[in-house]
């Protein structure tokens, strides 16, 4: 069986908002929760830098809820994690559940592939299988030969071609220090804050046009998908360019991060709404 780590962490209400739990603060703490893993069953994440010359890289994401997990629920909130190694050793997978004392509510599936390192201090390399002594850290029930396929792409042609438009927007930003980890590149989960300011903009720009919008603003999202091409560093100017489409019952808005309008975007994130069963504004 692969290998769990079960912990708790006391809640405080700068994890939520009046809707639950921060999507961003799952992010947050589940890349914590895998570095956690790694530590305690294989490597540190300090000592595969710092000794092998590895880093990791998320480059595929997704966020569910099962259900809205509020500061009330409970003091603590329960956090369990496992890693593997997909891809021959060109990807390390994690799974991170979070919920209350019952059950698991929130579900994030990570996907980082390594990276050589050069050595400078931006920490920047190439994309390198896990070198044979952190392979070796692995039991064998937690090495699988296919790699993880992002759902991104087939979501957004699906969503685009089979949804119904309902609102565009252009939300620029530029990444300051407090968004960026050690290397001056951005932190990941920075990408669900930047995407979900600019759905906020959106919907108040489009919501009195577009009342089905405002579903975005009362409800809790239920999943989020996340693809990453290449990051955003410090003083990087960017952009959020966002489309909203009703598809399948839900609301999804599609979220590219570009550094130009003629750029190609270095991250995609998509955001579902359920929509309610009765809708006052149809």
């Amino acid at each position: 069986m692969p290998r769990w780590s079960c912990y708790e962490i006391p809640v405080d209400t700068g994890l939520f908002t009046p809707l639950g739990l921060q999507p961003t603060a799952v992010c947050r703490l589940g890349f914590n929760a895998a570095g956690r893993w790694l530590g305690q069953h294989a490597i540190s994440h300090r000592r595969l830098v710092a000794e092998h010359r590895t880093g990791l890289v998320v480059w595929s994401a997704q966020l569910a809820f099962d259900e809205p997990v509020g500061f009330f629920d409970a003091d603590c909130l329960q956090m369990r994690v496992t890693a593997r190694v997909r891809g021959a050793g060109t990807q390390l997978e994690c799974v991170v559940e979070v919920g209350g004392p019952l059950d698991a509510r929130a579900r994030l599936q990570a996907c980082c592939v390594p990276l050589r390192l050069e050595g400078d201090p931006a920490l920047s390399g190439i994309p390198a299988r896990l070198g044979p002594e952190v392979m070796a850290a692995f039991r064998p029930d937690e090495i699988e030969s296919p790699p993880h396929r992002s759902p991104v792409p087939a979501l957004r042609i699906a969503v685009v071609r089979d949804g119904t438009a309902q609102a565009q927007g252009r939300m620029s930003f530029v990444i300051r220090r407090h968004q960026c980890e050690v290397a001056d590149q951005w932190f990941w989960p920075e990408a669900v804050s930047l995407a979900a300011g600019a759905r906020e903009e959106l919907v108040q720009a489009e919501a009195e046009r577009v009342p089905l919008l405002l579903s975005a603003l009362r409800t809790p999202v239920r999943r989020l998908d996340l693809l990453f091409n290449r990051p955003f560093f410090l003083f990087d100017e960017g952009a959020v360019r966002s489309s909203a489409y009703e598809w399948e019952g839900r609301l999804v808005f599609i979220h590219e991060l570009v550094g130009s309008d003629k750029d190609q975007p270095r991250a995609l994130v998509t955001e579902q709404f359920s929509l309610p069963k009765e809708r006052a504004w149809d």
